[in-house]
């Protein structure tokens, strides 16, 4: 049995080490792409914690300008925010990047957007690509394990996958029994934190795990081939990637309940829909500017699979 744990890794994040080292290594990363006095803009509410600071610190030490999105979260705030700031990196969640992508090239709004980077990558790679593709800009990923202060890892310098911080990590791969696979086998992705390897993370993305020295230099194990494992999920995983591959569709919604599946769509008026599925509930609506927030947003602060190494 595994035991959920989810306030043994946030109290070895708030050590002022711990902290330190992030910044050290999110700041070394960043410092590839992001050019002095550029203004970055983060798609999230700034608060007090430890994850916050960490970013805001590592732009900082950048020579750059971190922009807060505050509280207000809609569609169409973080697309003013992102043009009138004239910001030349995005940071934020994946599927609201996304989102926000789209919703610049459905309305013709140029963004000044050279670099995004996804917090909590990895992530899909149809993500990246999708975002890369209609801000026609660069994509990286800050791996965090869920708790956005410990730093697990980031995006190859030669985007070929996502190399692991090993003074933080070790990084295994398990099949579907937790047995550990050898390099170049695909499995689960799990972190062991070396401050605490009595904490198992299973990170929730399924990958290869290559430990060659890197075409980039780096000797750093390198997680390659990622994709979301979909623990059961299977259809709702593999529909969401196929609503949200469409242009037309901004956000979308899927959940199970005793009477099925359930469908919520909002999409751009006037755009071609795909074929949708037979549904217990469906609704579709179109884009409100007014008052149309991130479904991801309203789902960020939810805990992933943190739990104790005790099978």
């Amino acid at each position: 049995m595994e035991h959920l744990n989810y306030v043994k890794l946030a109290m070895l994040a708030e050590l002022p080490a711990s902290e330190e080292k992030s910044v050290s290594y999110l700041h070394q990363n960043m410092s590839r792409f992001l050019k002095k006095n550029e203004r970055v803009l983060i798609l999230f509410p700034k608060k007090d914690s430890a994850a916050c600071r960490i970013l805001e610190r590592s732009i900082l030490a950048c020579g750059c300008d971190p922009l807060w999105m505050g509280e207000d979260q809609r569609w169409m705030t973080l697309l003013k925010t992102a043009f009138t700031s004239k910001c030349g990196c995005l940071i934020g969640p994946p599927l609201t990047l996304l989102g926000l992508s789209k919703l610049a090239k459905h309305m013709g709004i140029p963004l000044y957007v050279k670099n995004v980077m996804m917090a909590g990558y990895p992530t899909a790679t149809w993500l990246v690509n999708g975002v890369r593709k209609n801000l026609d800009c660069m994509a990286w990923g800050c791996f965090d394990p869920g708790e956005g202060a410990v730093i697990g890892g980031f995006t190859c310098q030669q985007l070929d996958g996502v190399h692991i911080r090993t003074d933080e990590y070790t990084v295994k791969i398990e099949d579907d029994d937790g047995n550990i696979l050898p390099a170049g086998e695909e499995g689960r992705v799990v972190l062991y934190p070396k401050a605490d390897p009595s904490v198992r993370f299973v990170v929730g993305d399924r990958g290869r795990l290559d430990t060659r020295t890197c075409s980039c230099g780096s000797t750093e194990p390198k997680l390659i081939d990622i994709d979301v494992e979909k623990k059961g999920n299977e259809d709702l995983a593999d529909l969401g990637e196929s609503l949200h591959y469409w242009s037309s569709i901004l956000d979308c919604r899927m959940k199970k309940t005793e009477y099925g599946m359930e469908l919520e769509l909002v999409v751009f008026p006037g755009e071609k829909l795909p074929k949708l599925p037979t549904v217990a509930k469906q609704i579709i609506r179109h884009y409100d500017p007014e008052t149309d927030v991130p479904f991801d947003h309203q789902n960020m602060l939810k805990k992933r699979y943190l739990s104790v190494n005790n099978h």
